[in-house]
């Protein structure tokens, strides 16, 4: 089966080789042809406004279960949030050296071994385990423990 293309190329090569289009018999030809040529066109933008149809109602259905995951998601964060306060995950921000982006992370990774922080823009190393030492953290806390004491 030739494409629509493919036959209007027919008619094309039809019309420039006939000198006199005045023919009867071969304008019937041509426009015969260009009748099965509409008539193509006119099934497929049909076939595409139905297929059209179904991709809007399939949208309409991945909405409404989104919409019901999202609300489903909505309860459970709310349902947790309310019983348990001890599960909320602390977070630390540290500004890049090199683009002042603020970057944050968990401040669980402040603890693991072996663990580099780099800043998703620019690439640079923002935080390096092997740099951090604990010894100053706990000196830092137990300052601030000395501190409250005194009150």
């Amino acid at each position: 089966m030739a494409t629509i293309k493919e036959k209007i190329a027919y008619l094309r090569g039809m019309l420039d080789s006939t000198d006199d289009i005045g023919n009867a018999d071969k304008l019937k030809v041509v426009l015969h042809r260009l009748m099965e040529v509409l008539d193509d066109l006119a099934d497929d933008v049909e076939d595409l406004y139905y297929g059209q149809e179904e991709l809007e109602d399939y949208l309409e259905a991945i909405d409404a279960d989104l919409a019901d995951l999202e609300e489903y998601a909505c309860e459970c964060q709310d349902d947790d949030a309310d019983q348990d306060f001890d599960d909320e995950v602390e977070m630390v921000e540290m500004e890049c050296p090199s683009c002042q982006n603020l970057i944050c992370f968990e401040e669980d990774f402040l603890y693991d071994e072996g663990v580099e922080i780099t800043c998703p823009d620019c690439g640079e190393i923002v935080y390096s385990s092997d740099d951090f030492d604990e010894d100053d953290f706990e000196e830092d806390e137990d300052d601030d423990d000395d501190g409250d004491d005194n009150v």
